[in-house]
C-alpha cells in the first residue's frame, strides 16, 4: 500500500472522528472546525519531531520521568481528540488546557523560558483562531498569570526547580514582557484576520441569500412566461376564428391555427409553404398590394373587406383585421379572417328587396297613377250642369266619386311600399349593421 493510500485513509479517520456532525454553511464556525481538524491531522504525527528527541535530551540528563511525560500526552491527547463520544467543544477545550500544562512543565522542568513561550505563542494563536473573542481575553490572561507566577517563583526562590537555577528575575521580567508584547501583536493580527474572514464570509452568505432570492424570482417569472406563452398560443391555435401569422417583409406565412386550416382546406404544412396571396383570388391581388403600399406601416389595428378564396376555388367575402406583433424576431402581422359571406348575402337580399319595392312604387305613382290623374282633369269638364237630367247626372258624379276613390288607394300604396321599405331596414338592420352594408357594398361593386 503506497504512502497516499495510507495518508489518504489516516485522514478519512481523523476527519470523521474529529468531526460528528457537517455544517451545510461554510461560515466562519465551519472554518474554525476545520482548522481545528487539521490541528489533529498533523499534530499527531508531527508531535513526534518534538517528542523524540526532547525525550532522548531529557533521559540523557537524568530526567527519568520526563520522556515517559511527553509519550503520554500524546496518547492522551490522541485519546481524548479522537474519541467520538465526547463533544467537540470539550474536545477543543481539553487540548487547550493540556497544552497549557504542558508549557507549565516544560518552563518548570527544563528551566526554558523560550521552549514554554513557543507553546505558549502557539497556543495564544491557536485560541485566537479556533475560539471567540472571549476565550482569546482569557488565554492572553493566563499567559500573562503564569509568568507572574513564575516570575515570583524565580524572585522568592522558594521551589527548587531548574527555572529558577537558570534566570534572574530582571531577565525573567524582561524576557517576559517581551513575550507578552509579541504575544498581544500577534492576538490582535489574527483576531484582525479572523474577524475580516467573518465579514467576508457573511456579505458571501447574504449575497448567496440574494442570488438566491432572485434566482427564485427568475424561476417564477420564468415559470409565468412559459404559462403566460402557452395560454397564448392556446388563444391561437384553439381560436374559431381563421388566424394566420405572416412575415411582412416577403408576406410568407409563418403560423396558421386549425380553424384556417379547417376553412380554407389547405393542411397546415401547405399553409406554411403559401403567402397571403395564395388565399384571394387573382382579381383581388391587385387590391391586395395597394392596400400594402398604403400601410406600409400598419396601425395597430386594421379592417379591410375582400374576398378570399379556399383550396377547392370556392370565394367567400372576408372582413380582415390586420395586427402587428413581434414572432421570432421577424417583423410579422397577425391576421384574423372573418367570413362575412353570409352578412353581405343578407344585405343583398334586402337591397334586392327593396328595389322591388321602389320599381312597385315609380310604377304605381307614375306608371298607374298618371292615366288616373288625366281622367280626373277630364272629369273636371265633362260633370254635367244644372240643365242636364238628373239620371245622367247622378251617373256622372258617381263616376267621379270612383275615380277619387281610385287615386286614393294608388295613393295609399305608394306610401304604404315606402313605410315597407323604411320598416324592413330597421327591423332587419342596427345602425352598424346599415354601415356594414354600405361598406360591404362599396368594397366588392
Amino acid at each position: 500500500m503506497g504512502i497516499d493510500k495510507v495518508w489518504y485513509r489516516y485522514k478519512q479517520f481523523v476527519e470523521a472522528a474529529v468531526s460528528k456532525t457537517a455544517l451545510e454553511t461554510k461560515d466562519i464556525y465551519y472554518l474554525q472546525e476545520r482548522l481545528f481538524i487539521n490541528i489533529i491531522l498533523y499534530s499527531l504525527p508531527l508531535s513526534l519531531i518534538a517528542v523524540i528527541p526532547t525525550a532522548i535530551i531529557a533521559h540523557q540528563q537524568g530526567e527519568q520521568f520526563l520522556p515517559y511525560v511527553y509519550i503520554s500526552a500524546i496518547g492522551i491527547i490522541s485519546a481524548v481528540s479522537l474519541s467520538r463520544s465526547l463533544s467537540l467543544r470539550f474536545r477543543k477545550g481539553f487540548l487547550v488546557v493540556f497544552l497549557y500544562a504542558m508549557s507549565i512543565l516544560l518552563i518548570a522542568a527544563l528551566g526554558s523560558f523560550s521552549i514554554g513561550s513557543i507553546y505558549l505563542l502557539a497556543l495564544s494563536v491557536l485560541v485566537a483562531l479556533i475560539f471567540s473573542k472571549r476565550v482569546v481575553y482569557t488565554s492572553l490572561l493566563t499567559n500573562i498569570a503564569i509568568y507572574v507566577i513564575f516570575g515570583c517563583i524565580v524572585y522568592t526562590r522558594y521551589f527548587d526547580l531548574s527555572v529558577v537555577h537558570h534566570y534572574t528575575i530582571n531577565m525573567w521580567i524582561a524576557y517576559s514582557f517581551n513575550f507578552l508584547f509579541l504575544n498581544l501583536l500577534v492576538i490582535i493580527q489574527v483576531r484582525y484576520i479572523v474577524n475580516g474572514l467573518k465579514v467576508t464570509i457573511l456579505q458571501e452568505v447574504r449575497l448567496h441569500q440574494d442570488l438566491q432570492a432572485e434566482m427564485s424570482e427568475n424561476v417564477s417569472i420564468n415559470k409565468a412566461l412559459r404559462e403566460s406563452e402557452e395560454h397564448y398560443k392556446s388563444l391561437f391555435l384553439l381560436n374559431p376564428s381563421p388566424m394566420w401569422i405572416y412575415d411582412a417583409d416577403n408576406l410568407m406565412i409563418l403560423q396558421v391555427n386549425d380553424a384556417a386550416v379547417r376553412r380554407y382546406g389547405y393542411s397546415r404544412v401547405e399553409f406554411l409553404g403559401m403567402n397571403i396571396e395564395d388565399v384571394r383570388p387573382s382579381s383581388k391581388i391587385p387590391e391586395l398590394h395597394k392596400i400594402l403600399r398604403q400601410k406600409k406601416s400598419p396601425e395597430p389595428d386594421c379592417v379591410v373587406n375582400t374576398q378570399h378564396q379556399t383550396k377547392n376555388g370556392e370565394v367567400f367575402y372576408v372582413d380582415v383585421q390586420c395586427i402587428k406583433i413581434p414572432f421570432n424576431g421577424k417583423n410579422a402581422r397577425l391576421v384574423i379572417s372573418t367570413d362575412v359571406t353570409a352578412q353581405f348575402e343578407h344585405a343583398l337580399a334586402i337591397e334586392n328587396q327593396n328595389a322591388k319595392l321602389r320599381d312597385i312604387a315609380f310604377m304605381q305613382s307614375h306608371i298607374v297613377r298618371a292615366p288616373l290623374a288625366r281622367i280626373m282633369g277630364l272629369m273636371s269638364l265633362i260633370l254635367p250642369g244644372p240643365d242636364v237630367v238628373t239620371q245622367d247626372k247622378k251617373l256622372f258624379e258617381f263616376l267621379d266619386v270612383s275615380v277619387k276613390e281610385l287615386d286614393d288607394v294608388i295613393r295609399a300604396i305608394v306610401s304604404t311600399s315606402e313605410e315597407t321599405e323604411l320598416q324592413t331596414l330597421n327591423s332587419t338592420l342596427t345602425e352598424q349593421g346599415k354601415s356594414d352594408i354600405e361598406n360591404l357594398t362599396a368594397q366588392y361593386h
